[in-house]
């Protein structure tokens, strides 16, 4: 049986991320997509308390610091990802990201709480018990910002599948559930399907504007499903 840890050590070494150069390479090829779909929601102080479960070998740890975040702290289940990212940040540590933000954090204690492609990984009543722990920890106003599969979409095989750890999908009715159940007052959607888009605005922004609300006009003549958010990954925004 091929472990978490295992697994990932071997992904982080197909993708070629072996040091903090090549952080700084991939951390460079998500900076469109952070600075539109992440930077907007994070505090304005670059003093503030964040969080980061899950941070895998550290390229949002890079991004942050590379933006300015000074207090920044996080985990990793992989012993050999919490490794990496520590070499960026010190305060990385090793361990279950929900136990850690549970008890190394006080209630009202952190500004913000970023989890990407963290939820798809745990059971569901663990993912419960993280939501209600990262609403006990978030400070009035702070914010929750996950990304994972999009079960809203009929493209979401493309993230599910692909990775052989990934266990379960949310649709956004049943996200906005969850996190409002858990104690937040209000949750937003976005996908990085037209934010994403960097090259050539111009001309592909609106083709993909205009081909998109094509496809939902189809989609809902034929299955009344109103899909909306079209990207195989969804980013989701709980705040406190």
């Amino acid at each position: 049986m091929l472990d978490g840890s295992t697994y990932y050590l071997n992904q982080s070494e197909a993708r070629g991320i072996r040091s903090t150069s090549d952080l700084a390479h991939f951390a460079a090829q998500e900076e469109g997509c952070y600075t539109e779909l992440l930077l907007p929601f994070l505090p304005a102080e670059k003093s503030a308390a964040i969080y980061e479960a899950a941070t895998g070998p550290g390229i949002l740890q890079f991004w942050l610091k590379s933006q300015g975040f000074i207090n920044l702290d996080g985990s990793d289940f992989s012993e050999n990802e919490a490794k990496m990212a520590s070499e960026v940040n010190p305060r990385v540590v090793h361990g279950d990201s929900v136990a850690d933000l549970e008890t190394r954090f006080q209630p009202d204690s952190l500004s913000a709480i970023i989890a990407l492609d963290f939820f798809e990984h745990v059971p569901r009543e663990r993912f419960r018990d993280f939501l209600a722990i990262a609403a006990s920890r978030l400070r009035k106003g702070g914010v929750l910002i996950l990304r994972g599969p999009n079960a809203d979409s009929p493209f979401v095989g493309l993230n599910l599948y692909n990775d052989i750890t990934h266990v379960w999908a949310y649709t956004t009715v049943c996200l906005r559930a969850l996190i409002l159940i858990a104690g937040f007052e209000r949750v937003c959607f976005s996908d990085d399907t037209l934010k994403a888009i960097h090259q050539q605005r111009w001309w592909k922004y609106p083709l993909m504007y205009v081909a998109q609300k094509f496809l939902h006009a189809i989609c809902l003549a034929a299955t009344r499903q109103h899909v909306t958010l079209w990207g195989s990954s969804i980013y989701v925004y709980a705040y406190r």
